[in-house]
């Protein structure tokens, strides 16, 4: 299987969602009466949304402070740590899909339903989580630390849709870093509960990482980055439990139903169930 991409920065996230994914084994138990809902966001999300806009509140109060902290010389250091920091804030919204999507792939093509589904997922959660972040950074039109005049409350509604350096809050780095590892602990905790206790410190720590990098770069606000991480969680969580807890889609059974088998006299054949 064969990706194309204009650079190679989709390869991290994609070694590190196939290195979690490999922890995985077997079916999913049975979630917990508290844990589903007949909807997709339900009471306890909205009390937990209020709580993270709250806590947002609180790091905005400190958005100036981190970022000129940020900027300091003992900071920033040499053209050697700019240079990977750089790098690093390449694993974004794009190589995050590309992974989960080629884990997907790597499922369908292997035959192994457990990799198919939790690439699937992932998907999911990611494309969820960019669409909403980029509606909410759009509309609000935040500037980013580089560009804004005015400090944190530099804004012009609507702005983000056009200008890229009015589209601060949330950060997405962060929001599909985490939707990412949210999924992949969420898909840990159904199918291996005992690995979670080492898995998800390590996927979650990985997650931060492009937050820290926005920041870095004065890119981001730290509220940005407090937002983007809880957006991303909560929809890589409730994509999961929701997958888990209700009945397969039509769309879902055809993309786990689908798969490439050898056909008679050479070449490939596409191969369709439409059955769970």
């Amino acid at each position: 299987m064969t990706l194309g991409c204009s650079d190679r920065s989709y390869f991290p996230s994609l070694v590190l969602v196939v290195s979690f994914t490999a922890a995985l084994g077997g079916r999913p138990a049975p979630l917990a009466a508290q844990e589903t809902s007949k909807t997709f966001f339900n009471r306890r999300d909205a009390i937990a949304t209020g709580i993270a806009l709250a806590g947002t509140a609180v790091v905005f109060q400190f958005d100036q402070r981190i970022a000129r902290w940020s900027q300091e010389p003992e900071v920033q250091g040499g053209s050697g740590r700019h240079a990977l920091v750089k790098n690093l804030t390449k694993i974004n919204e794009t190589p995050f899909t590309f992974g989960a999507v080629a884990v997907y792939g790597i499922g369908r093509l292997t035959h192994s339903t457990t990799t198919a589904d939790v690439g699937l997922h992932m998907t999911e959660a990611l494309v969820l989580t960019t669409g909403i972040g980029q509606v909410v950074r759009g509309a609000l039109g935040r500037a980013r630390p580089s560009s804004a005049t005015d400090g944190p409350l530099t804004h012009r509604f609507g702005r983000g849709y056009t200008d890229f350096e009015y589209r601060s809050f949330p950060s997405l780095h962060a929001a599909t870093a985490f939707a990412a590892s949210a999924a992949a602990v969420e898909e840990i905790r159904l199918r291996n509960p005992h690995a979670v206790r080492w898995a998800a410190p390590l996927i979650y720590g990985a997650a931060s990482v492009p937050g820290f990098t926005r920041l870095y770069l004065d890119k981001h606000w730290a509220s940005d980055v407090a937002a983007g991480s809880f957006l991303g969680a909560l929809l890589g969580i409730k994509t999961v439990r929701y997958a888990h807890s209700h009945h397969q889609t039509k769309l879902d059974r055809f993309l786990l139903g689908t798969s490439v088998v050898p056909a008679p006299g050479g070449g490939a054949a596409l191969s369709i169930s439409l059955t769970p």
